[in-house]
């Protein structure tokens, strides 16, 4: 059995869902594919911070203004989709780190430099001042750096906030639907094959985080995709809850607080582990003592897509037409989200690869490839 579809995306993830999303206003209906349910992956195991000044490169400006455009555009995509009926969980209410060594304090008056020349109102904090804000912090630390743009988001709300708001307007997700192979015509992806039959459609988007790089699924040659699991807790300690963001130390909604996050590379399964657990506690408490009695709520974890040089591979596959990819985040999935939809889904819609070419494949290669051709097309493919 056959269906037909504007734009076909692989990944019910955070980038699957942003660029449906950003598709949807304007007016290309995708259908999103996701083997599992919605944000099951890395998407739901997130600390959830929007850094960017401490996450990203500064000195490769594409990507850091990758970030410092998604930072921008947070607060009035909050706003549409709270309005839409599912609140993201979106707080900036800033971010801190910490001086707890001389190492610690060069590096940060170091950064703060450049920092400050950004017109965010990044600025030192005193030990005084630290102690003000956060009673309850460490006594070893000595001052901080406080970024006051700074915010955090919950992975699994927001993602689902994306999706509810976009299937408004007129988006089709299909959790459980793993796709099995991509259906080509000689050298152009027309579609994507399920286990319920073939999706034509007139492009299609490999956002499917990690296993992007599973290459035998999609193409002969590589995607250069890396399985990078990430752990993280929930701990719970009634009457306290940090104003803000403090290194990996991340206040909830809810009142709980989260501790973030392990890095284990090339471990490509959701296997919450005791060595995991105790070093983020240790984490936690050497930050603020006081959790040393803090309850235990839980433990997630996921698999992040990494790229060889760190940075997110975005547009089209060289040597396919119709085909392109948005994966290799590795730990700024979240930070990064909605520019990459804003970037992605212009190039889908004209075929203008101009924004995208800091981010192309093809820096990975030795020698050039033919460009990709025609990409997004409303008309059915007809055999």
């Amino acid at each position: 059995m056959s269906h037909t579809t504007d734009v076909a995306i692989i990944g019910g993830g955070v980038i699957g869902c942003s660029i449906a999303y950003q598709l949807s206003k304007k007016g290309i209906k995708s259908t999103v594919f996701e083997k599992n349910k919605l944000a099951s992956g890395a998407s739901g195991a997130t600390a959830g911070i929007i850094g960017p000044i401490w996450y990203l490169d500064h000195t490769i400006k594409p990507y850091f203004d990758m970030g410092m455009r998604s930072l921008e555009i947070f607060p009035s995509l909050v706003e549409e989709l709270k309005e839409a009926g599912i609140d993201p969980e979106f707080q900036q209410n800033g971010g801190m780190k910490i001086v707890l060594d001389e190492d610690t304090n060069t590096l940060l008056l170091d950064n703060l430099q450049w920092q400050k020349e950004l017109g965010i109102g990044v600025r030192w904090i005193d030990k005084q001042e630290l102690l003000e804000r956060e009673p309850e912090i460490t006594d070893q630390a000595e001052g901080g750096v406080f970024s006051p743009l700074d915010a955090s988001i919950r992975g699994a709300a927001y993602t689902n906030s994306l999706a509810h708001a976009s299937t408004r307007l007129g988006m089709t997700y299909l959790e459980g639907m793993e796709v099995t192979a991509l259906e080509t015509y000689g050298d152009t992806v027309i579609g994507v094959k399920t286990q319920s039959g073939t999706y034509h459609a007139g492009h299609t988007v490999i956002a499917a985080g990690a296993w992007s790089g599973i290459s035998q699924r999609w193409f002969s040659s590589s995607i250069p995709i890396r399985p990078i699991k990430g752990q993280r807790i929930i701990l719970q300690k009634p009457g306290f809850l940090p104003k803000c963001t403090v290194q990996s130390i991340v206040p909830q909604a809810d009142g709980s607080i989260l501790s973030a996050a392990t890095r284990e590379e090339g471990i490509f399964n959701h296997t919450i582990t005791g060595e995991a657990i105790s070093q983020m506690v240790s984490a936690a408490k050497a930050i603020f003592p006081t959790l040393n009695d803090a309850e235990f709520v839980s433990a997630k974890a996921g698999v992040r897509p990494g790229s060889p040089d760190g940075m997110p591979i975005l547009g089209p596959i060289p040597e396919w037409n119709g085909v392109s990819i948005a994966s290799g985040h590795d730990h700024v999935g979240m930070i990064c989200s909605p520019a990459t939809a804003e970037l992605v889904s212009q190039y889908v819609e004209t075929g203008d690869t101009s924004e995208l070419e800091p981010f192309g494949i093809s820096r990975f290669e030795t020698s050039a490839s033919r460009p990709a051709k025609t990409l997004f097309t409303n008309a059915k493919y007809n055999e």
